[in-house]
């Protein structure tokens, strides 16, 4: 959303006029990051290693790795590139070098560097090098190094189909493309190999038919971790251990809900009585993990709603990848993600139609899910706040809700300040000294500003500011200021015509996406006659948060 100025173009917003009165206190480190420093996606990182062409690099190639199961995080790819060793060196090898041409494509292309930097171009050329490496022999025909030249180029093709194909995706279904250049891109490959007679590259051939086994909840449980590790195509039920403790250390919500939804994978093949070998090679595993994360939390803001649609989800893409499965096997291909991405993909397609109150994440706003559940409760806590102030404001009461409910020691500081303001002691301030005081700390403001400031402050229209009346004002600020940018992001999406204005039905939309009911007609009527019938601007609606 764009700023406007309000209310008019010789002002600033009234959350910047009032951040030169009292700066907004810094969001620190939050509890999951201060009990787990690896926790998030570390985008400072990032910054740090701008200037540092080859760790810059090897952080891309890392995130990359990562970004296969949603984990934007350089530790996590490296805890996934070692799982990847232990599973083969040669698919560790080939997965590498995946990734790596995929990276240097987009670098040679000079596509957008951050993108490049978190990874985005990486993970579906990581993916391509494990998937021929697991599906090949290289002992037969020319030996590896036909099939290291096809990784290279068909890893390049994946982010040359991200940069094009792609982009129209994103821009014209609105979803992510997801895996869906792996999965082209290499049953391509795949393809060509298995139909077109050639002496150079040849398909591992597949073991015979397993003997029939029972049940065992042992081999149950640990087709969980492996069903994880199935997601870069790591059998091994140490790969599969490693890389779910590589998620956890980036996300741990993402862990859970990712278990949750293989849980739901291998219920789902027992359901439909499938061979237990299956279920606990992890093949009914890998698609529910990855289709409960995307929507449970890396698409959407982890929450009741969202991890219930994700693992309803989860068990689809189960089913339906079980039957791809048999029917891509009739073809001597595999079936890989497909499943995922197309359940993933209608999800959001059917979501956004029929549930537009599950607000997405920004696809340029995609960090962990942690994260995403911060900006939720943070839009929450504001929007039912804001609804609360709503309701004082028709009838017509002076309530100062969060001065009453301050502790002693901060209503002491905004005494303090508010004494500091106040240079005659009269118990109220005056423009004059509101703008000596702003001039003092080297915050000039326009006549025009200062005036519209001190008439937002002075909330019952006195011609003087009351200890109340600035106590509000400021703990409103500093409450709105401090979980600014979450909040801000989580609207984002809901702004749905892009017009930089809040509309009702957007409004509503975002009091249904936090549990609030719509607005009623009096409400609706009450912040009409606020804007005095004019399109609700961003700062406009930030300054209703503020004054109402």
């Amino acid at each position: 959303m764009k700023s406007d100025t309000t209310p008019n173009n010789d002002t600033a917003p009234l959350h910047e006029l009032m951040s030169r009165i009292f700066a907004a206190e810094r969001p620190v480190a939050k509890g999951l990051r201060q009990l787990l420093p690896t926790a998030g996606t570390l985008q400072p990182l990032n910054k740090q290693l701008v200037n540092q062409p080859l760790l810059d690099f090897l952080n891309a190639i890392l995130r990359g790795i990562g970004q296969v199961i949603f984990v934007n995080n350089p530790i996590s790819g490296l805890l996934i590139l070692l799982a990847l060793f232990i599973q083969s060196p040669w698919v560790g090898s080939m997965g590498l070098l995946g990734v790596l041409a995929s990276t240097i494509t987009a670098m040679v292309f000079q596509l957008d560097r951050e993108t490049t930097r978190n990874g985005i171009f990486g993970y579906n050329g990581l993916l391509v090098g494990a998937a021929l490496a697991t599906f090949s022999d290289p002992s037969l025909g020319a030996g590896p190094g036909g099939w290291v030249l096809a990784v290279i180029v068909f890893s390049a093709l994946t982010t040359v189909m991200m940069k094009t194909v792609g982009v129209w995706w994103a821009k014209t279904v609105n979803t992510p493309p997801l895996t869906l250049p792996f999965c082209i891109t290499t049953l391509v490959c795949l393809a060509l190999v298995a139909w077109i007679p050639q002496p150079w590259l040849r398909l591992s051939t597949a073991s015979g038919a397993s003997l029939e086994v029972s049940l065992n909840g042992g081999q149950l449980l640990a087709a969980l971790p492996i069903g994880v590790g199935q997601v870069f195509l790591a059998g091994k039920l140490i790969a599969g251990i490693l890389i779910l403790v590589a998620v956890a250390l980036c996300t741990p919500l993402g862990a859970l809900v990712g278990l949750l939804g293989g849980s739901l994978g291998i219920l789902a093949g027992l359901l439909v009585g499938i061979d237990p070998n299956s279920i606990y090679a992890g093949l009914w595993g890998y698609n529910a993990v990855l289709c409960a994360m995307a929507i449970g939390g890396i698409f959407y803001a982890p929450n009741l709603r969202s991890i219930g649609i994700g693992a309803i989800a989860a068990f689809l893409s189960a089913l339906i990848g079980g039957a791809l499965g048999a029917g891509f096997g009739a073809l001597g291909l595999p079936a890989l993600t497909i499943s995922f991405c197309l359940v993933t993909i209608g999800f959001f397609v059917g979501l956004q139609r029929s549930l537009p109150s599950l607000v997405p994440v920004a696809l340029h706003a995609v960090t962990s899910p942690e994260e995403h559940r911060q900006r939720y409760q943070a839009a929450r806590e504001v929007i039912t706040n804001f609804r609360q102030q709503l309701a004082g404001a028709i009838a017509q009461q002076r309530h100062f809700y969060m001065l009453e409910q301050a502790s002693t020691a901060i209503k002491g500081d905004l005494r303090y300040l508010f004494n500091r303001i106040d240079m005659d002691q009269s118990g109220t301030l005056s423009t004059q000294e509101l703008s000596t005081h702003l001039r003092q700390s080297g915050q000039v403001s326009s006549e025009a500003e200062l005036a519209y400031l001190f008439r937002s402050m002075d909330r019952d229209n006195s011609g003087t500011v009351d200890f109340e009346e600035f106590g509000e004002l400021m703990l409103r600020h500093h409450r709105l200021m401090t979980n600014y940018a979450d909040f801000v992001t989580y609207f984002l999406p809901i702004d749905a015509n892009d017009d930089d204005a809040i509309s009702l039905d957007e409004m509503n939309v975002a009091m249904a996406s936090v549990g609030e009911a719509s607005l009623s007609t009096e409400e609706a009527s009450f912040l009409n006659r606020q804007t005095q019938g004019h399109p609700m601007t961003w700062n406009r609606f930030i300054e209703m948060l503020l004054v109402t």
